[in-house]
């Protein structure tokens, strides 16, 4: 049987007087237990610390509900639609402060349509400017965008750099 998890007083002393960076650190410790009562404080937190700014928090919340949402769509739409909204909302703004994991996530939304209007060349956009800002999964999607004429017109030049670049990245 696992424990739930165990916080220092003084992270939580932090946390508590509105340090954002503790707030984070609070949720992802949460989130490693296998208690829900401890992933419900793990969201609490970071609902917290992005209010407070904090960029990693805000992506993080973004993907979450974007992953849980996928998982219930088909058995409870109305709350994947509204956890793909909550999604949208931390993306966006992690995506304005230039989280280029969350560009890359934000791409998704416009190339599939989920709670915006499906809009391709916002999508491609998105991902050529997560590439841009050293995404190297974006780099890679771009890659195959271009090779495959995603939304763009074939451009095998742009495919070549987009997978040299990847490549030397990582």
């Amino acid at each position: 049987m696992s424990e739930s998890v165990s916080i220092s007083p003084a992270l939580m002393n932090r946390a508590i007087a509105g340090q954002a960076d503790a707030q984070f650190e609070v949720a992802v410790l949460y989130m490693q237990s296998d208690f829900n009562e401890d992933i419900e404080l793990a969201e609490q937190w970071a609902l917290k610390a992005a209010a407070n700014g904090h960029i990693e928090a805000m992506y993080w919340l973004g993907e979450g509900y974007t992953v849980y949402a996928k998982d219930v769509l088909e058995d409870d739409p109305e709350d994947a639609k509204q956890h793909f909204e909550d999604a949208f909302v931390w993306l966006k703004k992690a995506s304005d402060a230039q989280h280029p994991a969350a560009i890359l996530e934000l791409a998704g939304y416009y190339r599939r349509g989920d709670v915006v209007e499906q809009d391709v060349a916002r999508s491609v956009a998105l991902v050529q400017q997560a590439a841009e800002l050293g995404e190297v999964q974006a780099m890679r999607d771009l890659a195959f965008i271009y090779a495959n004429a995603l939304g763009v017109d074939a451009d095998e030049n742009k495919a070549e750099y987009w997978t040299q670049k990847a490549d030397a990245a990582e």
